[in-house]
């Protein structure tokens, strides 16, 4: 992947990095803000519901207290006793009731006919005498609507005893408003937050104010099972979170300004300048040596570029060396392959026709000498033209060879050449290899030397298929004899890959199968053969799907 490409998607990845936490923190400050603001209606709807609670409590001590009076049992002075008892402003009405129902005395905000009908009425069907005078507990009834109005009143009833009896029922009624039991609600409704009271399907106290949007709490009064519920407006909320939101979006613009900034100088100042080399390089490799990409400013790019023009310039003159090397090469091979062959041709035959006419015996073997070295000079030559059509032009690239077919088409060419020489041919079933073409003319060499440096030669060549033990799969072609091996000297040749003034080569054939084996991507041994002599093998890769 190119470093224009990692950096786009570095850019893209930290875009979506930034993205993303910065919508988790709007998440997050919105998740705390709601659970805040859940808490707070939580606790006020149950402290409110705690304060209704200690209010009724407090009212039912105060009836309890003047129920257990002793002047409470005194009947007859029942009017006195509910005169001082409804001193409380929270109380509207006092009634005292005999254990078995009746009324004996009513007092309070009432009317004068209601009081009269009403004392000597029986009520022992009512909830709060008959549970209280059966019970003995204080009782606190259900809130009940005043007819005609929307105000809700309960009855607190206690149980008067004598002498350890209950002899009848004090009941006090209350108004459910905020003078009694609701004396915090109001302070708590505000532009924000509502609160209102129920018991069952009866609405004690309702807020007028609604909101669109809001968080509530529920929380019940124990002692009578009202429900308290605190709602509060979400607006202020939602607008505080909208601000966030758009603060976090303002910085998340401005990181990414910052990072776009960053990234077009980077840009700019590196991977802009390593595409400028990059194209530099291109040029090089296309044999423009006069190119000096036009880098940045810095100190670094500067020492780069005169790196790179340091470099053109010894790429440029070695170029020069090669190209005027090459001419000698060319001229040399001329020589060698034309002049040196043409020339030496006559020189041999002019050597046989001395040694076919002469009568002297010493010049009879001096002009043999001269043909058979002459005749190896010509052999020499032939083999650097082989060497040089072998590697150059379009048949120096690989293509699919038949091994088996390389092998017998060598065996023939040396046996036509030699014809008392012993050339077997081995191979199974062979897949196709990878090779140059001039691979015919490497193992057409290889039996050639074995012959050559064998007085009575036997020559196998075998083909087959092998593995190494890096489980890599080869095409053999191995070329055994039983002369007297291939000398040391010629071996490290090859292994140095240069000849020296100490150690050199005694003709191109080895050279010729090295430089294929090479150009085919192939590799090339050298082993003992038992009892004697040497095997050559050519390892090549298979062909493609073999």
């Amino acid at each position: 992947m190119k470093v224009r490409t990692k950096f786009a998607v570095l850019m893209v990845v930290v875009t979506l990095v930034l993205s993303g936490v910065v919508y988790g923190q709007l998440e997050l400050a919105k998740d705390r803000s709601i659970s805040s603001m859940e808490q707070n209606v939580d606790q006020t709807a149950t402290q409110t519901a705690e304060q209704i609670d200690a209010e009724i409590r407090q009212e039912k001590n105060y009836v309890g207290f003047y129920a257990s009076r002793p002047e409470a049992s005194n009947f007859s002075q029942s009017s006195e006793f509910l005169d001082r008892f409804l001193t409380n402003p929270h109380l509207f009405a006092g009634q005292v009731v005999a254990a078995n129902g009746t009324v004996i005395d009513f007092r309070g905000d009432i009317a004068p006919e209601v009081r009269r009908e009403t004392i000597g009425e029986d009520l022992g069907n009512r909830t709060y005498v008959s549970k209280t005078a059966r019970t003995g507990e204080i009782h606190v009834t259900d809130p009940e609507r005043v007819e005609g109005t929307d105000q809700h009143i309960v009855i607190i009833s206690a149980p008067i005893f004598e002498e350890g009896e209950i002899s009848g029922v004090l009941a006090a009624a209350l108004p459910v408003n905020e003078f009694t039991f609701l004396t915090m609600v109001k302070p708590l409704e505000t532009g924000v937050r509502t609160v209102s009271v129920r018991a069952d399907d009866k609405v004690l106290h309702e807020s007028q104010a609604s909101f669109e949007e809001s968080v509530s709490s529920t929380a019940t009064v124990s002692s009578t099972g009202w429900t308290i519920r605190v709602s509060r407006d979400r607006s202020t909320l939602d607008a505080r979170l909208r601000e966030v939101a758009i603060m976090q979006v303002a910085s998340l613009a401005l990181v990414l300004s910052l990072v776009i900034a960053l990234a077009i100088w980077e840009y700019n100042a590196n991977i802009r300048q390593a595409e400028k080399l990059l194209d530099g390089f291109n040029a090089l490799r296309d044999g423009d040596y006069d190119q000096s990409p036009q880098l940045a400013s810095g100190e670094e790019w500067h020492q780069i570029r005169e790196g790179f023009e340091d470099l053109a310039d010894a790429l440029a003159e070695r170029e020069a060396g090669l190209k005027e090397r090459e001419q000698r090469l060319q001229v040399f091979n001329r020589v060698l392959r034309h002049n040196l062959r043409n020339d030496m041709t006559v020189v041999v035959n002019y050597a046989e026709f001395v040694a076919d006419e002469s009568d002297d015996p010493q010049v009879r073997q001096a002009a043999e000498k001269i043909s058979s070295r002459g005749w190896d000079l010509v052999d020499l030559s032939e083999k650097a033209r082989r060497v040089g059509d072998a590697m150059e032009g379009d048949d120096a690239a690989p293509v699919e060879i038949d091994p088996e077919s390389v092998a017998a088409d060598a065996a023939d060419a040396v046996r036509a050449e030699y014809p008392d020489a012993d050339i077997a041919v081995e191979s199974g079933d062979t897949p196709p290899a990878n090779a140059i073409p001039a691979l015919d003319a490497a193992v057409e060499n290889l039996c050639e030397n074995a012959v050559e440096h064998n007085e009575n030669p036997s020559v196998t060549v075998s083909v087959e298929r092998t593995t190494d033990a890096d489980d890599q799969r080869w095409v053999r072609i191995a070329v055994a004899d039983d002369g007297s091996g291939i000398p040391d000297h010629e071996r490290a040749v090859l292994t140095e890959g240069e000849e020296t003034d100490l150690e050199h080569g005694s003709g191109l054939g080895l050279w010729l199968v090295n430089w294929v084996v090479e150009r085919s991507g192939g590799r090339l041994t050298f082993a003992e053969n038992d009892p004697q002599g040497s095997v050559v093998r050519i390892d090549l890769p298979p062909a493609e799907g073999e």
